[in-house]
């Protein structure tokens, strides 16, 4: 897959940007680095997961499009709160809930 230096940079920066917001008491401390995109470019697995620990569950997100088109899907929800799942879908303009309430 091919994704621009300066797309996937604010893709990955929104991308934080959610995380932050749905996990911020668990991320804003000492915490593992936030995902690395570049790095779920280059791996063969199609999906990515970022555990949270306290969170009781975290981020699955994997990549759709190519080039300008290309966005990122993410999954997140809490597994022990029932309906806590978001999907949201981001571009390099910014993140756009487009599900919630499952899991």
């Amino acid at each position: 897959m091919q994704v621009d230096p300066n797309t996937l940079r604010a893709i990955e920066r929104h991308f934080h940007e959610v995380i932050r917001a749905r996990a911020a008491k668990f991320v804003d401390g000492p915490v593992a680095a936030l995902p690395d995109l570049a790095e779920a470019l280059s791996c063969d697995e199609p999906k990515a997961w970022f555990p949270v620990p306290g969170m009781y569950g975290g981020f699955s997100y994997w990549f759709e499009g190519e080039g300008p088109e290309a966005r990122l899907v993410v999954e997140s929800w809490c597994r022990v709160c029932g309906g806590s799942g978001q999907r949201h879908v981001i571009t390099a303009e910014g993140s756009k809930l487009v599900e919630e309430g499952f899991v």
